[in-house]
């Protein structure tokens, strides 16, 4: 059995957080189905989990202390938080792709960039992970809840196939994307899209120490 936590992981050393983290969950859901078999397997299969739990540890610390060594702590995102500041978006996804570390924080501000594109899906997606790589964050778990009341709110057609979604089922003549996009043609969709913006920019302004919208 190698010792190394990325050779059990089934990954490349330098690999992101997130995928540490979805090749740690393939792999100890292979052999989770196994650990009730009977005889040597099932011991195998749970001694497997034990190792997987390991190398997960240490990848994710091996990970934490290199972005350290090298530098890529929280202060290489400030160019990303002075571009949403800025409301340059193109220039907050530029330096967040130049990014080799993404670990919460990261995808944080990788999800301001999608809700500010209107991204709805892609920017919950994000969310999730930063809260997968910190949990009980209050910052991230706030940000999640507000975009979950958007889009199950203002927006009851947030999914494939649907009114508002380019793809092979939308009647939209735009490009075919996963991208969530909705047109405004009510009052009421406007004041959505209205709060939308407001949301976004509070998010941005806690990123910066601010509070835009005081009350949430």
């Amino acid at each position: 059995m190698p010792n190394d936590p990325f050779v059990i992981l089934g990954i490349e050393k330098g690999a992101s957080q997130s995928e540490i983290t979805e090749a740690y969950k393939a792999k100890r859901a292979e052999y989770q189905e196994h650990v009730f078999d009977e005889g040597e397997a099932g011991a195998d299969a749970a001694r497997m989990l034990e190792t997987l739990d390991n190398a997960y540890k240490q990848a994710m610390d091996y990970n934490h202390d290199s972005a350290t060594v090298t530098g890529e702590g929280d202060s290489v995102l400030e160019p990303v938080r002075q571009a949403l500041k800025e409301k340059n978006m193109e220039l907050a996804q530029t330096e967040l792709d130049k990014i080799s570390y993404r670990g919460a924080e990261w995808h944080y501000l990788q999800s301001a960039v999608f809700f500010k594109k209107n991204w709805l899906n892609d920017c919950k997606k994000q969310l999730e992970i930063a809260l997968q790589m910190d949990p009980g964050n209050t910052k991230y778990t706030a940000a999640l809840n507000k975009l979950k009341t958007n889009m199950n709110g203002a927006h009851p057609y947030d999914k494939e196939g649907s009114q508002g979604v380019y793809g092979a089922s939308s009647n939209s003549n735009g490009p075919s994307t996963n991208r969530t996009y909705y047109q405004n043609s009510t009052a009421a969709d406007s004041c959505c899209a209205t709060c939308q913006a407001l949301w976004c920019a509070d998010c941005c302004c806690e990123c910066m120490g601010g509070d835009l919208i005081r009350c949430c």
